[in-house]
């Protein structure tokens, strides 16, 4: 089969590039064409097999109108988006964003079974003017005026003329006058009164003089408008009675046909009927009921009661018990009417739809299930919450789970492990809340629901399971899990608003250091907008220059400046009295770190550059580096492009890196450590002793200078335990040929005891605090703290 070309039609410059990383080309049985929707024409409608939407169009959706059961239209539940929006206008398919390319492909190929059932019924179209053509007795279709506007093969051969002289023209005219009148009568009769009716009438024609039994019925679409009449004309002069009529024509219909009394017994089946009940063709069940199983009696009576007074056909869908299976069956029944207009009879007709309905089912199944842990996924979750929940404006309970460091896990030991990991998990849950909802809405993110709001002391029950069940099993034993506990009712909040109080929730247990619980407050939601307002006025700071770096000095036990680690400070008197540390915490969980970051690198590189002009002991300015920014594939060479953009000197600025940034990802970050330790940059390995602390990693580390952590060094007045602690780094550090650099030093008795040690340099406010760039001027004047030594 050929490719089936899909439309996408959308707004964004870069849509194309993202959904071909996300892996667009791979969907082979597709062939993609990105067109802006400026530049979309009515004309070309009809170029494509499906459409997607990347945003809603009243133009496009206008265009599309006649094709709007082959359109996704995109939608984004982050935005406040819901398909109830767009059914109201058309919409039936939707697709959410952000885009995966499992979710295309499985919106994708449910649209290409849909076309293709519509290309068999256009198949079957095709078959049925075939049908019509080979069938052994004449059928038309006349127009409202009873001119002929359809004939088959017979038809043309006994009036002994082609279709384009037959056609629009009337009786009078094709039979040569031998008839004419009586036939407009009798189309007049079918088209008033809406009824099929049944006849005999003797026509000459090529054939000579040849009795038909006529058979002609009312044109009626979709909005009950008669259209015209269709006939069918069986040649009856050599046969003895009219049963062979009705079995020819029973045999060639391509689909299980049988007729029953107006009693209800069967008296007559083609052989698809036959093949459909696995019976011999010289035997029939006496009645319907027999073979659809007498559970439908009831039902059966009332349709064919139906039929028999109102002489109308009805359509019904009903399963049937075969043997251990079950089918699934479409029956159209009508009445069979005499010429008399009385019922005679009920024909039925039976197509076995048992496949079709079971691909629809695995179809919902798919877009409803997590295929891993075969739990309900995010759009079951939010159809649960909708329609068993708010209609009745329940009350309820939400718990999400999140595991704690499941990607390095993954990474670890390999998706594949992962992925078994995350099935042993829900079947955990399974077993513990086998009375609420439970559903998988990410890699590693799973939210249960119980109607009703619980008591906080079972909640914290659950909790407290799942989570220790997580230390005790094996498997899971790598893992922990942080839980966000919500309670209350919906009322007039969103389902989102009301599910992103869990996730402040989820997101507070993180923050508190994992593998805990936290329940829902407003006072979280009172510190998420408070967070939200810094970021917005963030994103502003670098534009008005409220962002600064102020320097703190290092000196050595001789009283000499060495260097610099710079500060960022937000001269903004709204948030004077916010910690520093807190707006860099903001900082990093946006991507405001990117320029923000940037930002302090150029800072600091010019200052370096400029105050080193002229000096001959060279000064070392250092930056703090964040977890986010050596993480990027780019970091090295984000470095090294500012590096030629400030042309400075490599040797005289430095980074400093904590111990927990290193090893979330140890063996790439060594690498990127030494890249720049290898052009001269200085690397400081920061806060040491608050992190893993581990002296094999001093070892691999390609280290300028360790920064021994200011609560060691406060540590050491009260204990000889932090003394010995600090001895001991001192001394590992240098024999591995290491600096070391007390940070947070504010006495002189921190001061003497460090120069004991032989500590090789000194930070901390018993020197100088923090400063800016015009006071570090001025103390590079000084150069030196004479009294130091």
């Amino acid at each position: 089969m050929r490719k089936l070309k899909v439309l996408i039609l959308h707004e964004q410059k870069k849509l194309k590039d993202s959904m071909e990383n996300i892996g667009l080309n791979f969907l082979k049985d597709y062939e993609f064409i990105f067109q802006k929707l400026e530049d979309f024409k009515k004309r070309d409608v009809e170029n494509y097999d499906l459409y997607i939407l990347d945003v809603y169009d009243d133009i496009a959706f206008n265009y599309l109108k006649n094709k709007l059961d082959l359109v996704l239209l995109s939608i984004s539940i982050d935005l406040g988006e819901r398909p109830s929006d767009y059914i109201k206008v058309g919409a039936i398919n939707f697709i959410l964003r952000p885009y995966s390319v499992r979710e295309i492909k499985l919106n994708l190929d449910k649209l290409k079974n849909y076309l293709l059932t519509k290309y068999e019924a256009e198949d079957n179209k095709l078959k049925f003017y075939t049908l019509l053509d080979n069938i052994p007795y004449m059928a038309w279709f006349k127009n409202l005026e009873s001119e002929y506007m359809i004939v088959n093969k017979e038809f043309k051969e006994h009036c002994g003329k082609d279709f384009e002289t037959i056609k629009g023209r009337g009786d009078e005219f094709v039979w040569d006058g031998m008839i004419g009148e009586q036939c407009r009568l009798y189309d007049l009769q079918v088209m008033c009164e809406k009824k099929r009716i049944v006849f005999d009438e003797v026509i000459p024609g090529q054939k000579g003089y040849r009795q038909f039994n006529i058979y002609k019925v009312p044109v009626i679409n979709s909005k009950k408008e008669i259209k015209g009449t269709m006939g069918i004309a069986k040649d009856i002069t050599d046969l003895k009675n009219k049963n062979v009529e009705f079995d020819i024509l029973l045999e060639n219909i391509p689909f299980s046909v049988f007729m029953k009394s107006p009693t209800g017994f069967i008296i007559k089946g083609n052989r698809e009927f036959l093949d459909l009940i696995k019976e011999e063709k010289d035997y029939f069940i006496s009645k319907e009921e027999d073979f659809v199983g007498y559970d439908h009696k009831e039902s059966i009576d009332i349709e064919d009661k139906d039929i028999l007074n109102n002489k109308k056909s009805i359509n019904v869908v009903r399963m049937i018990k075969d043997h251990d299976n079950t089918k699934i069956l479409e029956v159209y029944k009508s009445p069979v009417i005499d010429i008399s207009g009385e019922v005679i009879g009920i024909v039925c007709t039976m197509k076995d739809i048992t496949e079709m309905k079971n691909q629809e089912k695995k179809i919902r199944e798919m877009a409803y299930t997590d295929p891993l842990t075969e739990l309900d996924n995010r759009r079951s979750l939010y159809e649960y919450i909708n329609n068993e929940l708010i209609e009745g404006q329940d009350k309820l309970s939400v718990m999400f789970i999140d595991l704690d460091n499941f990607k390095q896990l993954n990474d670890k030991f390999g998706h594949l492990y992962g992925d078994k990991i995350l099935i042993d998990f829900s079947k955990e849950l399974k077993d513990i809340c086998k009375d609420g909802f439970i559903s998988r809405i990410g890699g590693d993110e799973f939210v249960l629901v119980w109607k009703g709001e619980l008591e906080k002391e079972y909640l914290s029950e659950k909790a407290d399971v799942i989570i220790e069940n997580l230390k005790n099993n094996n498997r899971l034993s790598y893992l922990s899990a942080s839980v966000g506990i919500v309670t209350g009712s919906i009322g007039k909040e969103t389902v989102d608003s009301f599910l992103a109080k869990g996730d402040l929730a989820l997101y507070k247990a993180k923050e508190q250091g994992k593998n805990q619980y936290v329940f829902y407050n407003k006072a979280l939601d009172k510190q998420r907008c408070f967070d939200e307002e810094i970021e917005n006025d963030l994103k502003n700071a670098l534009e008005k220059k409220e962002l600064t770096l102020h320097y703190q000095a290092q000196y050595n036990t001789q009283g000499q400046l060495f260097g610099f680690e710079s500060l960022l400070r937000w001269n903004n008197e709204k948030y004077k009295k916010i910690p520093i540390i807190n707006i860099i915490s903001i900082i990093e969980k946006t991507t405001l770190i990117d320029d923000i970051g940037d930002f302090i690198l150029e800072e600091a590189f010019s200052f370096s550059k400029k105050i080193n002009i002229f000096r001959e002991n060279k000064i070392v300015i250092s930056v703090n580096i964040s977890a986010l920014q050596i993480m990027k594939s780019n970091f090295v060479k984000n470095i090294k492009k500012i590096l030629n953009k400030i042309d400075v000197d490599p040797k005289i600025v430095g980074i400093e890196i904590t111990e927990t940034v290193l090893l979330k990802n140890i063996e790439e970050n060594l690498l990127k450590i030494k890249e720049l330790k290898d052009i001269g940059i200085t690397i400081s390995l920061d806060d040491f002793g608050t992190g893993y602390s581990s002296f094999c990693y001093l070892v691999k580390l390609p280290l300028t200078n360790i920064k021994l952590d200011k609560n060691f060094i406060w540590g050491m007045k009260d204990s000889d335990e932090y003394k010995t602690l600090v001895k001991l780094c001192v001394d590992t550090a240098h024999a591995l040929n290491l600096k070391i650099v007390a940070e947070g030093v504010e006495t002189t008795e921190e001061l003497d005891i460090l120069k004991k040690m032989n500590v090789d340099f000194i930070q901390g406010y018993l020197f100088s605090k923090p400063i800016p760039e015009n006071k570090v001027i001025e103390l590079l004047k000084i150069g030196s703290i004479p009294n130091l030594v």
